[in-house]
């Protein structure tokens, strides 16, 4: 009764507004859709949306930002980043977004995307204190309880705080889960106290956060590291707790230490932990049991230094669980089993010369097992980009806070090697693609020998005026099991308007020994605004077609602020939804989202700020 009652009211509001011709989600969720779309998880899309939103608080003054500023900022590829420069030592100080459009490597297109993250005018920051609250609630048939969302940030001056309570349904209420950060900046010291990130060179040391680098451009290969950040995710597993320091001296040279005692969900048993839980449900009896049952203890640092056109950087850390390890070992394990401390060294360097970059790192955890990556980029012009990056992690590295480039969970057991280009043959024609070779010499889970996989990724985007339209191809081949697997996208949308709306279709074909299968999805949505954007109201539709679960057809669609709707669908059937956001007053946005499908859902949110 209930999901009937959901699916017609969304299913009506669909139909009153998917008449016009129209499309959603420009700049982030255009970037979102592309993400999803390589395989992104939701902890990355999740620390996107949280970074954009740092990004938009704290705009970068394109006037004064330097050119390693304007690379940790993940917003521009390295020719724009040169360019922008040389314009503004030629001709001073930029005057207008539409100015800025004028520079070469930029366009009107571009500039409207990063509008939300950079200012002109000196860097924007809001008068006295600021204080944000967000509370979002989620419900969703068949689950019992609410999913619950509360998440509360102030600054005031150098002080900034953020606290955060979560749970999902079934969970304790009002907070199964509770994070916290405290930052304070004196001097040149900027010192964390709670919950952070660390992220430094290419990942394989310490990177625990997601890259904000576009990942459309050649140029994301190279990793843009942020250092000690705050951490506002509701991921439960990746955190690191304790007291962080980073200095930044003269001459380019930035140093950071930091300490970490954070508790695990583990399952223990035979006198140690039998296995480490990462779903972060605590709603069982052996659920609730396996929280926070052990603790891990860390401590690192790192120290670079350089300037515009190089970088040299070195990371160490150390780090140990409270319990003794008595997982099981297996043959596909074996290599990645260790007992007591642990750690890693790594040492990366960056050289630009022109329109190339070079970068390389070197690790070694404390059994002295290597891993190694190197590439080279080239950004003749903003019509050429393309980057070559190889790639060596030997089967017993263990990195257990590594997050450099992979095509498996851990930074070990594979060779490979990667190429990206991207080519605008036309002013409104964007042509991307990503070729990958990747051998594992040694088993995986499900793999009893080594084997190979190939990758291609193709990517087409037009433009005109209001206009886009993109055609995506991603293909892999695995030869554990001789699978031949193609997911199309095509997309249409006219934003910027009055009335914006989308066309969204996905084909999933899958070639497997035990025979071919195939999955399809349309979507349709739109959205208008009235009372001079108060009120936004957004209705979608969908129809789905897909026999097998592997053969599910994914497709992202715009959600409350701050957060996303991941979908993927599997059986046959439609879907429709609708969402509502309103604007009571200056301080308070309101908003809401219905699902009518095979598991209906209610959300809601409310925004203050002050």
């Amino acid at each position: 009764m209930v999901r009937d009652i959901f699916a017609r009211i969304a299913f009506f509001c669909a139909i009153l507004f998917c008449w016009t011709p129209a499309v959603s989600a420009q700049g982030i969720d255009s970037e979102i859709e592309q993400m999803v779309f390589s395989g992104a998880t939701q902890s990355q899309i999740e620390d996107y949306l949280l970074l954009a939103e740092e990004r938009e608080r704290n705009r970068l003054d394109l006037n004064a930002a330097s050119g390693l500023e304007l690379e940790q900022s993940g917003l521009f590829t390295p020719f724009q980043r040169a360019s922008l420069l040389e314009y503004r030592k030629e001709y001073g100080r930029i005057l207008s977004f539409e100015e800025l459009a004028l520079v070469d490597g930029f366009s009107a297109g571009f500039v409207g995307q990063i509008a939300p993250f950079v200012t002109l005018e000196g860097q924007r920051r809001q008068s006295g204190k600021s204080l944000k609250i967000r509370s979002r609630y989620k419900y969703k048939s068949g689950e019992k309880g609410l999913h619950c969302y509360n998440r509360v940030r102030l600054e005031a001056g150098p002080l900034r705080a953020g606290l955060l309570a979560e749970s999902d349904a079934g969970e304790k209420i009002p907070a199964d889960y509770l994070g916290w950060y405290l930052t304070f900046k004196t001097g040149g010291f900027d010192i964390l106290l709670g919950d952070y990130t660390a992220c430094f060179g290419q990942g394989l040391a310490m990177w625990n956060a997601f890259s904000m680098a576009s990942a459309s451009s050649p140029s994301s290969l190279l990793r843009r590291p942020a250092g000690l950040a705050p951490y506002a995710s509701a991921d439960e597993n990746r955190a690191l707790r304790g007291l962080a320091v980073r200095y930044a001296g003269r001459g380019g040279v930035q140093a950071s230490v930091f300490t970490s005692v954070a508790g695990v969900d583990a399952r223990l048993g035979d006198g140690g932990y039998t296995s480490i839980m990462t779903t972060g449900y605590h709603r069982t009896i052996a659920e609730k049991e396996s929280k926070n049952a052990m603790r891990e203890y860390l401590a690192g640092g790192n120290i670079s230094f350089g300037g515009d056109c190089f970088r040299i950087s070195l990371t160490a850390l150390a780090y140990s669980y409270s319990k003794h390890n008595a997982r099981r070992q297996a043959p596909y394990n074996q290599f990645q089993m260790y007992d007591g401390w642990m750690g890693n060294a790594s040492l990366e360097a960056v050289y630009s010369s022109g329109h190339w970059r070079f970068f390389a790192e070197a690790a070694s955890d404390a059994r002295f097992h290597a891993a190694a990556l190197a590439g080279v980029s080239l950004t003749a012009s903003y019509d050429f980009e393309a980057c070559l990056m190889a790639r060596y992690y030997d089967k017993s590295y263990i990195a257990t806070h590594a997050g450099a480039y992979s095509t498996i969970s851990s930074i070990s057991n594979q060779a490979g090697g990667t190429l990206a280009v991207l080519v605008r043959p036309l002013r409104s024609l964007l042509i991307t693609s990503m070729t990958e070779a990747v051998y594992y010499p040694w088993l995986r889970y499900r793999v009893d020998g080594p084997s190979f996989a190939v990758y291609e990724k193709l990517r087409a985007e037009y433009k005109l005026g209001r206009f886009t339209a993109q055609l995506q191809d991603n293909y892999m081949f695995q030869s554990s099991d001789g699978s031949h697997k193609h997911s199309f996208k095509a997309s249409f949308r006219l934003g910027n308007g009055p009335w914006n709306g989308s066309i969204c279709a996905g084909w999933v074909l899958l070639a497997r020994r035990d025979g071919p299968s195939s999955g399809l999805a349309v979507a349709a949505a739109a959205s208008k605004s009235f009372l001079n954007d108060r009120i936004n109201l957004t209705a979608s539709v969908a129809y789905y077609d897909a026999a097998r679960y592997d053969a599910r057809v994914y497709i992202y669609e715009g959600d409350l602020p701050g957060s996303f709707s991941l979908q993927y669908y599997y059986g046959k059937g439609i879907a429709a939804r609708c969402m509502v956001k309103a604007k009571a007053g200056r301080r308070l946005t309101l908003s809401a989202v219905a699902v009518g499908s095979s598991q209906p859902q209610v959300r809601v949110q409310a925004d203050i700020s002050f």
